[in-house]
């Protein structure tokens, strides 16, 4: 149950958002993106972001779930299910382990994204992810960065589809 659910007894619906990083070793070069959709699947905004320095997966799978979660603080008011298919970058928005570690600055900002809106984790599987995941690569491929509202672009346009992930609390 939600913190929401428990004070009040009654099921919110949520907004959805999907992450995934992208990281290459041999060359470093890495990619997160991100895409928030309300509980009828339909897209508040898909973004993909570029990341300079990354040291391994990790590290772009919780560089996505900050990014994702600061642009869902400005674009919508309901609670937030974060869907990644990275447990271990999933677990650091129910746990203190990471903060002294070499992300600490990133889960700083995730936890203070905390504090302004419920954050639910939700573990996914990769053929749930396609979006966030054609993102995050083609961001990593083309070194860019672009935040697109109300769509997703068209990199990934046929996608959205196959996996448009329920958000709502059971």
């Amino acid at each position: 149950k939600s913190h929401l659910e428990e004070q009040t007894g009654f099921l919110f619906l949520l907004t959805g958002l999907s992450v995934d990083g992208s990281f290459l070793a041999h060359d470093g070069k890495a990619g997160a993106g991100m895409i928030l959709r309300r509980d009828d699947g339909s897209v508040i905004f898909a973004a993909y972001r570029v990341i300079f320095n990354c040291n391994e997966a990790l590290e772009a799978e919780i560089h996505a779930i900050m990014q994702g979660m600061a642009l869902a603080l400005q674009h919508a008011d309901l609670p937030v299910k974060v869907q990644s298919d990275s447990c271990n970058a999933l677990s650091i928005l129910s746990s203190e382990s990471m903060f002294r570690s070499a992300y600490g600055h990133l889960v700083a900002e995730i936890k203070f994204c905390m504090d302004e809106r419920e954050f639910v984790p939700q573990k996914i599987s990769r053929t749930q992810n396609r979006v966030a995941d054609c993102m995050a690569n083609y961001s990593r491929t083309e070194s860019c960065t672009a935040v697109w509202m109300s769509r997703c672009p068209p990199c990934c346009e046929d996608l959205l589809p196959l996996d448009c992930n329920p958000v709502s609390l059971e």
